[in-house]
């Protein structure tokens, strides 16, 4: 079993506060500027684009949206980097499609997107459904990616029980909306083009991604050669122990998990976080 690295080199970093002092409704101003909708595998794709210099990915978390899971993010990074940030079918401003959400299709159809703005060796930072696409981006299309972030993902259904599953599964698209909480419906209505009408619908799509009974197999993991920081939170929602499994099938893997601090890493625990991405991501 590999043993579990500590972050040496990173240990300093904790010590930095400070970094997000600017306003983050910095990227809500520019976003009429950065936001532009393209045609992917057949279907409109909505993604931002912001700064200059080496180029890294934000790939957001299930029900979410750019906003929602990096707004203390990416203003920062892009005073650095050339940021690209991607909605997945159905979520912020991308429309739904009349197709079930997939994990290998969200990848292939980010994988496409990137290839069609020439991007290439990138930095892939996603958060939570988001980390599972950045480690299925960077199994089937490693020249995409140059290093890897990722927080709260998951290799295959974890933390449910049989009885809690089959009740999800048989539930109504608008009890499983209710599950998700006003705040995501009031955010998916006031982005979608769809409208908020349609939200039961996404939320009916969503639970049945996140009922994906395998997302990457530990051949697949152990296939990933690019360099990866596996993060959490110590009370996050996803296991310590299937984080720790991720890590341990990586070949080229870190391990941080947070203190003090739940699912929502990029939120909670900007002011540490943050500086651990930067650093990780700028090491020769």
């Amino acid at each position: 079993m590999k043993p579990i690295k500590t972050l040496k080199a990173l240990v300093g970093i904790f010590l930095i506060v400070g970094l997000l002092n600017e306003d983050v409704g910095a990227l809500s101003q520019a976003k009429n500027f950065a936001g532009k909708y393209t045609w992917v595998n057949g279907r409109q794709m909505y993604f931002e684009q912001y700064g200059k210099g080496r180029p890294v990915v934000f790939l957001h978390g299930g029900a979410g949206s750019i906003d929602q899971s990096f707004s203390q993010q990416i203003p920062n990074f892009a005073k650095t980097h050339h940021i690209i940030a991607i909605e997945q079918i159905g979520h912020g401003h991308t429309p739904d499609a009349n197709i079930p959400f997939a994990y290998r299709q969200m990848a292939e159809d980010t994988a496409a997107l990137l290839r069609q703005l020439n991007i290439q060796n990138a930095d892939i930072v996603g958060w939570s459904d988001g980390g599972n696409l950045a480690l299925l981006i960077a199994r089937f299309h490693p020249d995409l990616v140059r290093r890897l972030v990722v927080s709260g993902a998951n290799s295959r259904l974890v933390g449910l029980e049989p009885s809690e599953i089959k009740r999800i599964s048989e539930s109504a698209p608008e009890e499983l909306a209710d599950r998700l909480g006003l705040s995501s419906k009031v955010a998916y209505a006031e982005m979608s083009p769809d409208g908020g009408d349609h939200w039961p619908q996404v939320a009916k799509k969503i639970w049945d991604l996140w009922l994906t009974p395998v997302v990457l197999t530990p051949e697949d993991l152990a296939a990933i050669q690019a360099p990866t920081l596996v993060a959490a939170g110590d009370t996050d929602v996803i296991p310590i122990d299937h984080t720790v499994e991720i890590y341990q099938s990586l070949p080229h893997a870190r391990l941080l998990v947070l203190p003090n601090t739940g699912h929502d890493t990029f939120n909670s625990a900007a002011t540490t976080f943050n500086p651990i991405i930067l650093s990780f991501i700028d090491t020769p």
